[in-house]
């Protein structure tokens, strides 16, 4: 199998209001997104095709079919209010989670109209920012998406092993073992996976998972040193292998069977990812 995946922009506002909400209970739920004026986004769609290479072409699909056919449903959004402008979101809350829902929808449909391509959709990924998108994938049905959210953590850290005798620590982590330790500002992805609730438009409150990292992680690690300052890693050598999982081991009580994935940036070269497997 190969994979193809292609990116197309568009720019739009959108607004979070459920009428069958009180005032306060959209206050509550939605916070700043509930304004009548709406507020706006450089959204950045991204995706991908599975498929077989054709033998004449040497492609899963014609690139240049493809972004058609992802312009032509992303300029359905394209300078709108989407709220007001898309006949779709009249009645349904534009959340990150149900655009990339109705997008993996209308994009399906499409390419199901090709004639002869040898090709499936695989995966929907809509950026509403740098540090938070969506995701849901071919035949998931409109309920299910996976949100990630990124946090950003300053701390300093030593990589030794009490297991290693003083040379092999320092032949085996280099500078890293630098007895005053060095430091990193570390990039964290936190990704929940549920259904959409169709009251909100989301799979979670992210109010709350954002104070939930806040208290259980950001709070925790945030200018300390990890070696020196956390309970965590006072015996644990905090490589990123064994950052992320401790992160998971303090997410995993607090986000339950909605916890999919942790993934931490140590550098733009180093990055780090954990399931709970």
């Amino acid at each position: 199998m190969y994979y193809l995946t292609r990116l197309v922009e568009f720019e739009a506002s959108h607004r979070y209001w459920n009428p069958a909400f009180s005032d306060e209970e959209n206050r509550r739920t939605f916070g700043k997104c509930v304004s009548p004026y709406g507020h706006g986004h450089n959204y950045v769609l991204r995706v991908t095709l599975g498929g077989q290479v054709e033998p004449d072409t040497g492609m899963v699909m014609n690139i240049k079919e493809l972004d058609r056919i992802l312009k032509e449903v992303s300029g359905e959004f394209d300078h709108t209010f989407i709220n007001f402008d898309h006949p779709a979101f009249q009645a349904r809350i534009p959340t990150t989670e149900n655009l990339a829902s109705f997008l993996r929808d209308r994009i399906e449909d499409k390419l199901h109209a090709q004639e002869g391509g040898g090709y499936v959709l695989s995966r929907v990924t809509l950026y509403e920012e740098p540090t938070l998108w969506a995701d849901v994938f071919s035949g998931e049905g409109r309920t299910m998406a996976s949100l990630t959210k990124t946090f950003g953590f300053s701390a300093a850290h030593r990589l030794h092993s009490a297991a290693l005798s003083v040379e092999e620590n320092r032949a085996v982590f280099g500078k890293c073992n630098n007895l005053h330790g060095h430091g990193h500002n570390y990039e964290l992805e936190v990704t929940v996976r549920g259904a959409i609730d169709p009251r909100t438009g989301m799979i979670m409150d992210l109010g709350v998972l954002m104070q939930t990292v806040q208290d259980a992680v950001i709070d925790r690690f945030d200018h300390k040193h990890l070696n020196e300052d956390t309970a965590e890693f006072h015996t644990l050598n905090p490589t990123g292998e064994n950052i992320v999982k401790v992160i998971w081991d303090l997410l995993k009580p607090r986000l339950g069977a909605s916890l999919t994935r942790v993934g931490l940036w140590e550098t733009p070269k180093n990055f780090f990812e954990y399931y709970g497997e």
